[in-house]
């Protein structure tokens, strides 16, 4: 399966990468209700760790691109976030060929700019859509999940990494007790990367 990844997921990266080191984050990167994102981090964790058993192929396309670029960087940390999600950019650059931006029919566009109303999440969607990718990841709820069964009929399968694992393949539960032969803890140590092992450290929220 093709997986169409979204800024908000890059962004949720960095936020992995600074699990212990909490001062390295800016308030509104920290989301809550904690417990409901802790869910969230853990599952993509191992979206993006077991991308090669899972036969999945990650992606975007050049709007995060645009998106990443645009941030205004005013101090240190905001420097090195907006580093982190451009070299996130470039990898999954590297894993995509051809990575263009393609042709949007004006009526796909104009029917998706009826639901959603940011130009950055029309123009990521419209770029899904053109590239025939089958699912289309992303940790936006507010706008895009909010949305997501009026853009299924559009052929868009907008998905948080937690309900792509659960629909796919297992509950995160599940999963976990697979693989770690607990639901206490998740041991990711070490360093996480697009389709390899390692990871970061993250415990379960109950």
């Amino acid at each position: 399966m093709r997986l169409y990844l979204d800024t908000t997921i890059v962004n949720d990266i960095w936020v992995m990468f600074q699990a212990d080191s909490l001062g390295s984050l800016s308030r509104k990167d920290i989301k809550k209700p904690r417990g409901k994102w802790i869910y969230e981090y853990v599952a993509l964790y191992y979206l993006l760790d077991l991308t090669d058993q899972w036969d999945l192929e990650l992606g975007s396309s050049p709007v995060m691109f645009e998106e990443i670029s645009k941030m205004i960087a005013k101090n240190t940390i905001e420097i090195n976030k907006k580093n982190f999600l451009l070299d996130t950019y470039r990898l999954l650059k590297q894993k995509v060929i051809p990575y263009e931006p393609k042709q949007v029919p004006e009526h796909f566009y104009n029917q998706v700019s009826s639901i959603i109303t940011s130009r950055n999440d029309i123009l990521h969607i419209c770029q899904s859509f053109a590239g025939g990718w089958d699912y289309f990841i992303t940790t936006d709820f507010r706008s895009i999940l909010k949305h997501a069964n009026e853009l299924q009929p559009l052929g868009i399968n907008a998905s948080s990494p937690r309900a792509f694992i659960e629909e796919n393949f297992l509950t995160l539960e599940e999963l976990v007790r697979t693989l770690h032969g607990s639901w206490d803890c998740t041991p990711m140590s070490g360093q996480i990367g697009l389709g390899g092992s390692g990871g970061i450290g993250f415990c379960s929220a109950e």
